[in-house]
Protein backbone atom coordinates (compact mmCIF):
# COMPACT_ATOMS: atom_id res chain seq x y z
CA UNK A 1 0.00 0.00 0.00
CA UNK A 2 2.90 2.35 0.83
CA UNK A 3 4.55 1.66 -2.54
CA UNK A 4 1.24 2.41 -4.29
CA UNK A 5 0.86 5.74 -2.41
CA UNK A 6 4.48 6.72 -3.13
CA UNK A 7 4.03 5.88 -6.83
CA UNK A 8 0.77 7.88 -6.92
CA UNK A 9 2.46 10.80 -5.15
CA UNK A 10 5.41 10.82 -7.60
CA UNK A 11 3.04 10.49 -10.57
CA UNK A 12 0.92 13.45 -9.35
CA UNK A 13 4.02 15.62 -8.87
CA UNK A 14 5.30 14.71 -12.35
CA UNK A 15 1.83 15.29 -13.88
CA UNK A 16 1.53 18.69 -12.15
CA UNK A 17 4.99 19.66 -13.44
CA UNK A 18 4.11 18.74 -17.04
CA UNK A 19 0.65 20.32 -16.83
CA UNK A 20 1.78 23.66 -15.40
CA UNK A 21 4.55 23.95 -18.01
CA UNK A 22 1.87 23.70 -20.73
CA UNK A 23 -0.25 26.41 -19.07
CA UNK A 24 2.22 29.15 -18.15
CA UNK A 25 5.76 30.32 -18.88
CA UNK A 26 6.20 32.00 -15.48
CA UNK A 27 8.86 29.99 -13.59
CA UNK A 28 7.66 31.14 -10.15
CA UNK A 29 4.13 29.84 -10.74
CA UNK A 30 5.56 26.58 -12.09
CA UNK A 31 7.69 26.04 -8.97
CA UNK A 32 4.83 26.95 -6.58
CA UNK A 33 2.40 24.54 -8.30
CA UNK A 34 4.85 21.64 -8.15
CA UNK A 35 5.70 22.37 -4.49
CA UNK A 36 2.00 22.49 -3.50
CA UNK A 37 1.45 19.00 -4.97
CA UNK A 38 4.79 17.76 -3.58
CA UNK A 39 4.14 18.84 0.03
CA UNK A 40 0.37 18.41 0.33
CA UNK A 41 -0.12 15.31 -1.88
CA UNK A 42 -3.87 14.79 -2.67
CA UNK A 43 -5.21 18.01 -1.10
CA UNK A 44 -2.40 19.91 -2.85
CA UNK A 45 -3.37 18.28 -6.14
CA UNK A 46 -7.01 19.34 -5.66
CA UNK A 47 -5.92 22.91 -4.86
CA UNK A 48 -3.72 22.88 -7.97
CA UNK A 49 -6.65 21.68 -10.13
CA UNK A 50 -8.82 24.51 -8.78
CA UNK A 51 -6.22 27.28 -9.20
CA UNK A 52 -4.43 26.27 -12.40
CA UNK A 53 -4.91 28.38 -15.57
CA UNK A 54 -7.93 27.27 -17.56
CA UNK A 55 -6.26 27.11 -20.98
CA UNK A 56 -2.91 25.88 -22.16
CA UNK A 57 -0.47 28.17 -23.95
CA UNK A 58 -1.22 26.39 -27.26
CA UNK A 59 -4.99 26.88 -26.79
CA UNK A 60 -4.51 30.57 -26.02
CA UNK A 61 -2.31 30.97 -29.10
CA UNK A 62 -4.87 29.23 -31.34
CA UNK A 63 -7.65 31.37 -29.88
CA UNK A 64 -5.69 34.58 -30.51
CA UNK A 65 -5.06 33.47 -34.11
CA UNK A 66 -8.79 32.84 -34.59
CA UNK A 67 -9.62 36.26 -33.15
CA UNK A 68 -7.08 37.97 -35.41
CA UNK A 69 -8.46 36.14 -38.44
CA UNK A 70 -12.01 37.22 -37.57
CA UNK A 71 -10.92 40.83 -37.05
CA UNK A 72 -9.01 40.82 -40.34
CA UNK A 73 -12.04 39.40 -42.12
CA UNK A 74 -14.26 42.12 -40.66
CA UNK A 75 -11.77 44.84 -41.64
CA UNK A 76 -11.49 43.49 -45.19
CA UNK A 77 -15.21 43.74 -45.79
CA UNK A 78 -16.19 46.87 -47.67
CA UNK A 79 -18.97 49.17 -46.50
CA UNK A 80 -21.21 51.59 -48.40
CA UNK A 81 -20.07 55.19 -47.77
CA UNK A 82 -23.69 56.32 -47.35
CA UNK A 83 -25.52 53.65 -45.33
CA UNK A 84 -22.42 51.79 -43.95
CA UNK A 85 -23.84 48.36 -44.84
CA UNK A 86 -21.61 45.61 -46.17
CA UNK A 87 -21.03 45.50 -49.89
CA UNK A 88 -18.96 43.35 -52.21
CA UNK A 89 -16.03 44.72 -54.15
CA UNK A 90 -17.74 44.14 -57.49
CA UNK A 91 -21.02 45.98 -56.70
CA UNK A 92 -21.86 48.89 -59.00
CA UNK A 93 -24.52 50.29 -56.65
CA UNK A 94 -25.36 49.68 -53.00
CA UNK A 95 -28.34 47.29 -52.87
CA UNK A 96 -29.66 49.00 -49.73
CA UNK A 97 -29.53 52.73 -50.53
CA UNK A 98 -28.80 52.67 -54.30
CA UNK A 99 -25.66 54.81 -53.97
CA UNK A 100 -23.47 54.52 -57.06
CA UNK A 101 -20.24 52.86 -55.97
CA UNK A 102 -18.53 52.18 -59.29
CA UNK A 103 -19.21 52.48 -62.99
CA UNK A 104 -19.20 49.64 -65.53
CA UNK A 105 -16.54 49.48 -68.22
CA UNK A 106 -17.91 50.19 -71.70
CA UNK A 107 -16.01 47.28 -73.17
CA UNK A 108 -15.90 44.43 -70.62
CA UNK A 109 -18.59 45.64 -68.14
CA UNK A 110 -16.31 45.07 -65.13
CA UNK A 111 -16.75 47.54 -62.24
CA UNK A 112 -14.34 50.48 -62.38
CA UNK A 113 -13.52 52.91 -59.60
CA UNK A 114 -14.27 56.53 -60.37
CA UNK A 115 -10.62 57.45 -59.74
CA UNK A 116 -9.30 55.12 -62.45
CA UNK A 117 -8.34 56.56 -65.84
CA UNK A 118 -8.48 53.26 -67.74
CA UNK A 119 -9.94 49.79 -67.26
CA UNK A 120 -7.29 47.46 -65.78
CA UNK A 121 -9.05 44.43 -67.27
CA UNK A 122 -9.34 45.37 -70.96
CA UNK A 123 -7.19 48.55 -71.20
CA UNK A 124 -9.96 50.81 -72.55
CA UNK A 125 -9.57 54.43 -71.48
CA UNK A 126 -12.55 55.81 -69.58
CA UNK A 127 -14.36 58.87 -70.94
CA UNK A 128 -14.26 61.94 -68.68
CA UNK A 129 -17.10 62.17 -66.16
CA UNK A 130 -19.84 64.72 -66.54
CA UNK A 131 -19.10 68.02 -64.83
CA UNK A 132 -15.38 67.31 -64.82
CA UNK A 133 -13.02 68.81 -67.36
CA UNK A 134 -11.26 66.66 -69.92
CA UNK A 135 -8.28 64.71 -68.69
CA UNK A 136 -4.93 65.88 -69.93
CA UNK A 137 -3.64 63.55 -72.59
CA UNK A 138 0.05 62.89 -72.40
CA UNK A 139 1.61 63.30 -75.79
CA UNK A 140 4.61 61.12 -76.55
CA UNK A 141 7.78 63.01 -75.71
CA UNK A 142 10.44 63.09 -78.45
CA UNK A 143 13.99 62.20 -77.59
CA UNK A 144 15.97 65.30 -76.41
CA UNK A 145 18.49 65.00 -79.25
CA UNK A 146 15.69 65.28 -81.83
CA UNK A 147 14.17 68.52 -80.48
CA UNK A 148 14.98 71.49 -82.71
CA UNK A 149 15.59 74.88 -81.11
CA UNK A 150 12.60 77.22 -81.25
CA UNK A 151 12.85 80.48 -83.20
CA UNK A 152 12.53 83.65 -81.14
CA UNK A 153 9.19 85.40 -81.59
CA UNK A 154 10.60 88.92 -81.69
CA UNK A 155 14.03 90.18 -82.37
CA UNK A 156 15.79 91.40 -79.29
CA UNK A 157 19.41 91.76 -78.50
CA UNK A 158 20.79 89.21 -76.04
CA UNK A 159 21.38 90.55 -72.56
CA UNK A 160 25.09 90.68 -71.74
CA UNK A 161 26.07 89.03 -68.49
CA UNK A 162 28.39 90.70 -66.00
CA UNK A 163 29.88 89.29 -62.84
CA UNK A 164 28.60 90.67 -59.52
CA UNK A 165 29.69 89.91 -55.99
CA UNK A 166 27.51 87.39 -54.17
CA UNK A 167 25.53 88.93 -51.29
CA UNK A 168 26.55 86.00 -49.04
CA UNK A 169 30.24 86.34 -49.77
CA UNK A 170 30.48 83.18 -51.82
CA UNK A 171 32.29 84.58 -54.81
CA UNK A 172 30.85 85.79 -58.09
CA UNK A 173 27.40 85.22 -59.55
CA UNK A 174 25.92 86.00 -62.94
CA UNK A 175 23.68 89.06 -63.15
CA UNK A 176 22.22 90.55 -66.30
CA UNK A 177 23.58 93.97 -67.23
CA UNK A 178 21.29 96.77 -68.33
CA UNK A 179 20.93 97.34 -72.05
CA UNK A 180 19.33 100.10 -74.02
CA UNK A 181 16.40 97.87 -74.98
CA UNK A 182 15.37 97.08 -71.39
CA UNK A 183 12.51 99.16 -70.06
CA UNK A 184 12.85 98.17 -66.38
CA UNK A 185 15.18 100.03 -64.04
CA UNK A 186 18.27 98.16 -62.89
CA UNK A 187 19.18 98.08 -59.22
CA UNK A 188 22.84 97.56 -58.57
CA UNK A 189 23.41 95.58 -55.35
CA UNK A 190 27.16 96.19 -55.25
CA UNK A 191 26.94 99.86 -54.33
Amino acid sequence: MVIYLVALWVALVFWAYRDIRQRTRDPIIQVVAVLVVLFFFLPGHWVYLILRPRQTIAEMYERSLEEEALLQELEDQKACPTCKRRIHDDFLICPSCRTRLKEPCRSCAKPLSYAWVACPFCGLEKPPREGVGARPIRAPQPHPAVIAPAKPSRTRQPVPVRQAADAFGGGKRSAPAATATDDAPVIDATE
